[in-house]
């Protein structure tokens, strides 16, 4: 299952200008994915630079990095390596895409099941609870685990674990946890961060999007529109955490989250706890996991979407 990560980390020692990137509007995982992994090839004497968008204030308590990239992409040229994390496919890489077209060599580290191993070099692991999960295993192959780097790989497991109660936690899951709170991590402090603490801003979003509600039988679509959150002086970012929410609904057995980007794209969110979602965020060009998917959606509007949406889950 890991047998590409000898390969990669021969890359790694035979590449100078190395590039990391987390998907767009990058979560937990992508974060502590990217982060954790950057910190590590540090240790080996590389200097990575790190691709992600701004990320939502609740992960404030994630320094900024200094090996985070905040100048105009076009900028990077020569890359010998370019390293995507927690992308389900090329699309999900933004402006780095383009980052990633014109590096010499690619690679491909994800848990999606609808990935479609589009590195030069894949590590694609559809049973590992979080990219930050198959993250470790590959920096314990290196031998560069510390602190620091736990308290990253930890982050990226309480947030797409949910806590360590969704359907991807495995056995070996709470191993690594087990590992990484041997090393001090403070368990406490991370799930009350990743998992409960909010701000007034999200607490807006997720009242409107519950006013916003659509239910059909076990269906739930809620969506929010750039305007409704921008009058609410709030951004999209402010969105986390809200189709989770709707699924705990009881009798409620699939949600779908739609809001409008600043560029006018729909971001689509799904969410069930009985049907294959991926099926259904494949149809608009998402994918993800069969319990949780996303998509991006354009030239629709958000009427649209949620008709089409919903007729796609009526027909499963």
């Amino acid at each position: 299952m890991y047998e590409n990560i000898e390969p990669f980390i021969q890359l790694v020692e035979n590449s100078k200008n190395i590039v990391l990137a987390g998907h767009t509007s990058p979560d937990g995982d992508a974060i502590s994915a990217s982060l954790s992994l950057g910190i590590a090839l540090r240790k080996m004497g590389k200097q990575p630079i790190i691709l992600l968008e701004d990320y939502k204030k609740s992960f404030g308590y994630i320094e900024e990095s200094d090996m985070i990239y905040r100048e105009d992409y076009d900028n990077l040229q020569d890359i010998d390596l370019f390293v995507s994390l927690d992308c389900g496919d090329i699309e999900r890489l933004g402006l780095a895409k383009s980052v990633f077209e014109r590096a010499k060599n690619t690679v491909n580290i994800d848990h999606h099941i609808s990935n479609n191993n589009f590195g030069k070099l894949n590590i694609v692991n559809v049973k590992s609870s979080s990219t930050s999960e198959i993250v470790f295993e590959i920096i314990n192959r290196i031998g560069k685990l510390d602190f620091d780097i736990a308290k990253f790989i930890y982050t990226g497991l309480v947030f797409d674990t949910g806590g360590f109660k969704f359907s991807c936690t495995s056995k070996r899951t709470h191993q690594i946890a087990g590992e990484l709170v041997e090393m001090g991590v403070d368990t406490s402090k991370t799930h009350s961060d990743v998992l409960t603490m909010h701000s007034l801003e999200d607490s807006k979003l997720l009242a409107k999007s519950i006013e916003n509600i659509c239910i059909e039988n076990d269906i739930i679509i809620s969506t929010l529109s750039n305007a409704e959150i921008q009058n609410l002086g709030c951004t999209s970012k402010n969105t986390g955490g809200i189709v989770q929410y709707l699924l705990e609904t009881k009798d409620i057995n699939v949600v779908v989250f739609l809001y409008e980007k600043e560029d006018n794209t729909i971001k689509a969110s799904f969410r069930s706890k009985a049907i294959d979602v991926n099926k259904i965020a494949s149809k608009f060009g998402g994918g993800g996991h069969i319990l949780a998917s996303g998509a991006t959606i354009k030239d629709m509007t958000l009427q649209q979407a949620k008709e089409a949406i919903l007729q796609e889950i009526k027909n499963v």
